[in-house]
């Protein structure tokens, strides 16, 4: 098994890929995917998530979390009319 990466630490942030680099997403700090983000809160939402895409996210907030008379609804930026 394939030995883990250390999480680049600064100050208690580290990098969280805003689309996943296995769904396409670049690893590069000046492309706008990645965003310095604080490490606990990184490790939950990865704990919660693993490296699911925005609408499949959206569907386990819907399931689990959001209060049923409610539905999170996501449509991509250049979507909106």
């Amino acid at each position: 098994m394939a030995k883990r990466k250390k999480p680049r630490v600064n100050e208690g942030n580290n990098w969280h890929h805003r689309k996943a680099k296995v769904n396409g997403g670049s690893g590069k700090i000046s492309s706008g995917n990645m965003i310095e983000v604080d490490v606990l809160k990184h490790r939950a939402f990865h704990l919660l998530f693993g490296t699911k895409d925005t609408e499949q996210i959206a569907a386990i907030l819907n399931k689990t979390w959001i209060d049923v008379a409610y539905e999170l609804v996501v449509r991509k930026r250049n979507e909106i009319s």
